[in-house]
């Protein structure tokens, strides 16, 4: 990789920091003269390993320098972005306090989303009861059925068991029957 490209990965790595804050357990360089051989196999960074090409009055590369050395006063750990505040590169405590109509609009957001979220629980609910309702009716008809079967079942054993103790009255000879 190119001293060049190696500078513009380098600057484009700072640019995400520098908004979203570094990584937990990434060591980042705090100073210029820090950057000088700076590497992160993490994210792809092997470094510039010489002090002449990382000099913001290099005739070749001292823009990209320049820019990279801005960047690096503004990187911070993420645990310290998200308490920061960053305004025209000051960097001040985060405000806690939101006006009352801030808070009410929330509330109303909120209240809207909690709303629709009610609805459509009832929405399923009012559909589960419905399917339910609608099994129980099924499973009372099924049920019927059986013991409608059963009753079939148990009158057509009695009338085999009659038929079986007729023929033994007869002396256990067949006889064939025609119907006219």
């Amino acid at each position: 990789m190119s001293v060049e490209s190696e500078f513009k990965a380098i600057k484009a790595l700072f640019e995400v920091w520098a908004v979203a804050g570094v990584p937990t357990g990434i060591r980042y360089p705090k100073t210029q003269s820090g950057a000088v051989g700076w590497s992160c196999e993490q994210f792809g960074i092997k470094g510039v390993g010489s002090r002449r090409d990382f000099r913001t009055t290099s005739p070749e590369h001292g823009t990209i320098v320049k820019e990279i050395k801005d960047l690096i006063a503004k990187l911070k750990p993420v645990e310290e972005v998200g308490t920061l505040k960053r305004n025209n590169g000051k960097v001040e405590a985060a405000r806690g306090y939101r006006t009352q109509k801030e808070r009410r609009f929330a509330a109303e957001d909120q209240t809207a989303h909690y709303r629709a979220m009610l609805e459509n629980t009832l929405t399923q609910l009012q559909e589960t009861r419905q399917t339910l309702a609608s099994l129980e009716r099924d499973l009372k008809v099924e049920l019927q059925r059986a013991a409608e079967l059963r009753r079939e079942n148990a009158k057509f054993q009695e009338d085999n068991a009659q038929l079986k103790r007729l023929l033994v009255t007869r002396n256990g000879i067949l006889h064939i029957v025609e119907q006219p």
